[in-house]
């Protein structure tokens, strides 16, 4: 072997050596400082391209999770009244029933007209004070048409939307239902035949229906609704797991490659 005094080859070869350590040691205390292994486009160029696109889908579905729960709550909201509106029914119709009993005399009945008519005026104002953060739950107008839009996915497609029927938005109050003003007053009035009686329990019959077959729609979009939230609780987790798979740093991985980089900079100082 040659023996030169301009060029000290061990010592650079050693110097590369000691740089390489020093560097394997500066990534691995990146990486456990940050737990993430991929800490710059250098560090994995395509799997940061991946990352960005799940982080992106995972955005996505977490905001879509929030909008499928305020849609639970509207629904949630609406049907609480529809109960209310259904429990004075109720009162009403057996109101009624007993009023069409020949035993009351006038001063009872217009006792019982007086709390009928209480409860159709509660019916009325429900109808039209129920709002979910600004919208009239029970107005066509509010809602329009087309009903309500849920965007229950990431993606921009009418695969993820659900869209709440108008119906479940049409304008209920005590007439609108079959409970009309007419009616009671013609069932009042002194006088009045037994079929008078028979069209407003008739009517609130047909009342009590549209609120059931309203309650039933809502009841049936909850459901889907909670399938959707499922769904999306699913994608949540198999996507973060996706992203932590070519994200996240293995820490015992990493302090292993730190002790090593550790002792071969220590040894290569120490040759020098």
């Amino acid at each position: 072997m040659a023996i030169v005094v301009n060029t000290n080859m061990s010592a650079l070869r050693i110097q590369t050596n000691l740089n390489a350590a020093t560097s394997t040691m500066e990534t691995a205390m990146q990486r456990m400082s940050t737990g993430s292994k991929i800490n710059s486009a250098a560090d994995d160029a395509a799997g940061m391209a991946v990352s960005s696109s799940l982080t992106k889908e995972i955005g996505g579905v977490k905001v879509a999770q929030t909008n499928v729960q305020m849609g639970s709550n509207l629904l949630a909201t609406s049907e609480g009244t529809l109960n209310t509106m259904q429990k004075n029914l109720q009162r009403i119709r057996d109101l009624s029933e007993q009023a069409a009993n020949g035993t009351y005399n006038d001063k009872a009945k217009t006792a019982i007209k007086t709390e009928i008519q209480a409860r159709v005026d509660e019916i009325k104002r429900l109808g039209v004070s129920t709002e979910f953060n600004g919208i009239k739950l029970f107005d066509d107008a509010s809602t329009g048409a087309d009903g309500i839009s849920l965007q229950v996915g990431s993606g921009a497609t009418a695969d993820n939307i659900i869209s709440l029927d108008s119906s479940l938005f049409e304008s209920v109050t005590a007439s609108s239902l079959g409970v009309t003003d007419a009616l009671i007053t013609a069932a009042f009035t002194a006088g009045a035949p037994a079929s008078d009686f028979t069209a407003l329990l008739a009517g609130c019959d047909t009342a009590l229906q549209a609120i059931v077959d309203k309650k039933t729609s809502i009841g049936a979009f909850q459901n889907r609704l909670s399938s959707a939230s499922e769904t999306l609780k699913v994608q949540n987790t198999n996507l973060t797991a996706a992203r932590s798979t070519i994200t996240d740093a293995d820490i015992a991985e990493e302090s292993a490659n730190f002790v090593q980089a550790q002792i071969l900079q220590q040894a290569s100082a120490s040759l020098l």
